[in-house]
């Protein structure tokens, strides 16, 4: 009987000591949790998805061709180009941009300052942009509140997918013609509508090729992504379709379903 209390004290005590232990660890996490109040995003898909967040009040640099803002915020430059002495100006808790961009942005005087940078991975899929908007929430200290709209968003694509049944090649612009290849995410956006981008071997995403090029391509429909006009040999040779849209340049989980529910409308009418 002595024995057995002992054992009942022995375990009692060891799951206090559990407790304990995961509520100073719980404690300490909370405590390390970083509290940003001062961003500079340099990339516009990166303020997009602060936005959307919830988060544009912590914003105090941005670069040029960012979306509507409900206030003004000081430009910092270029997405090619960003000015690195007003960004250090404006003492930022943590710099946030885009891996795609940083061969150009020329960052290294912002690490030299000890300035925090943070690169995201370059998005080129549905499920890569919603990996990087998690990532940002998780800085944002919003990881619930992304989850929930991510959630919705997850279930707008699924109800607007369409199986493959065309085949295209897409046209960012006619003047040159730069196309889209399957590195872009506007491709992805595209085959969600049932559209196979034919453009694969294409080690860039968006390739310049060349009127005989688009001449010799036996597929469905050329799609333009603007209101270009085409050469009369193309528009008499080939279906056309005009699908101007500025929101597949700028990327959300919610700009991706957005510009998908677009596209799906363009081509099937609903």
């Amino acid at each position: 009987m002595h024995t057995r209390n002992n054992i009942v004290i022995a375990i009692t005590c060891f799951v206090i000591i559990l407790a304990i232990a995961h509520s100073m660890h719980s404690q300490a996490a909370n405590k390390s949790l970083q509290q940003y109040t001062r961003i500079v995003s340099l990339s516009p898909s990166i303020t997009a998805m602060i936005q959307d967040l919830g988060c544009e009040h912590l914003l105090v640099g941005v670069t040029q061709y960012h979306p509507p803002l409900s206030r003004a915020i000081p430009i910092v430059g270029t997405i090619t180009n960003p000015n690195s002495e007003a960004i250090i100006a404006l003492q930022p808790d943590i710099i946030l941009h885009s891996k795609e961009d940083s061969p150009t942005q020329k960052i290294d005087m912002l690490h030299h300052a000890g300035l925090r940078l943070y690169a995201l991975p370059s998005a080129d899929s549905f499920e890569t942009i919603c990996s990087n908007y998690r990532t940002i929430a998780g800085i944002l200290n919003k990881k619930d509140y992304a989850i929930h709209k991510l959630s919705e968003y997850k279930k707008k694509r699924h109800a607007l997918i369409h199986t493959i049944n065309r085949s295209a090649l897409i046209l960012l612009s006619a003047d040159p013609f730069i196309a889209v290849s399957r590195h872009s995410y506007i491709s992805n956006i595209f085959a969600d509508a049932g559209i196979d981008n034919t453009l694969y071997f294409s080690k860039t995403r968006y390739p310049i090729v060349q009127m005989e090029y688009l001449l010799a391509q036996k597929v469905d429909m050329i799609i333009v992504l603007s209101n270009d006009m085409l050469p009369d040999t193309i528009e008499k040779t080939k279906n056309i379709v005009h699908m101007p849209y500025d929101g597949l340049y700028l990327y959300t989980p919610r700009h991706y379903c957005d510009s998908l529910q677009h596209v799906v409308t363009v081509l099937y009418g609903k």
